[in-house]
């Protein structure tokens, strides 16, 4: 058959072919027409079910993690207000510029009442941290193992925080060597260190309450 033929066919002669021809002819025209339903129709529905899925799946994933969170929200806060409190009680144990001088005299109080002997007391800049500042004193301090240990204690049970760092402990020249059980308690020693007190600089970086309930 030419496409001459084909192309000024009539309904009769389509309706005069045989049984089988009419059956592959129907086939042909199903499948052009299941093609033309799929890429017009069918392909663009099935791309746009598939974007759906996806952000659905996307949501069920986003939904899951907020009911986690949600889930683990009051132990969250109750941490939050511990935190606080921990942060409150660290505060108030910083002292303000007025009570720094009044705290280096406590300092020296510390030693000088445990027998030591103060060859260096230089208070240095202040370095800011952020929401506080390190205000650092050089002190050198002449006693025994036992005095400087007692000064040591002192220091740290004062109720502002005063940390001693950088220790250098020599004996003192001139003393006279001993065995080292005597050493411990009669044996002069020099130590230098750096106490290190802190002041709390409000406004910044700080946790506000009343922020979680």
């Amino acid at each position: 058959m030419t496409w001459d033929e084909i192309r000024n066919m009539q309904v009769e002669d389509v309706m005069r072919w045989p049984l089988k021809l009419k059956a592959i002819a129907a086939a042909i025209l199903i499948l052009l027409l299941g093609a033309a339903a799929w890429f017009w129709f069918i392909s663009p529905e099935n791309s746009r079910y598939n974007q759906l899925r996806s952000q659905v799946l996307s949501l069920k994933t986003e939904v899951r993690q907020k009911q986690l969170l949600a889930a683990g929200l009051p132990a969250y806060r109750k941490q939050i207000r511990t935190m606080n409190i921990r942060f409150e009680h660290f505060l108030a144990q910083l002292p303000d510029r007025r009570q720094i001088p009044s705290l280096l005299d406590g300092v020296t109080l510390a030693g000088r009442s445990r027998g030591l002997e103060f060859e260096l007391f230089q208070p240095l800049p202040e370095v800011n941290r952020n929401f506080y500042a390190e205000i650092p004193v050089t002190l050198k301090v002449v006693g025994t193992y036992n005095e400087i240990g007692q000064f040591a204690a002192a220091v740290a049970a004062m109720p502002r925080i005063v940390t001693i760092g950088g220790l250098d402990i020599t004996r003192v020249s001139g003393s006279a060597a001993s065995p080292l059980a005597k050493a411990q308690s009669s044996q002069e020693l020099a130590m230098q260190c750096q106490a290190t007190t802190y002041r709390y600089i409000g406004g910044r970086n700080t946790p506000k309450k009343g922020t979680v309930r």
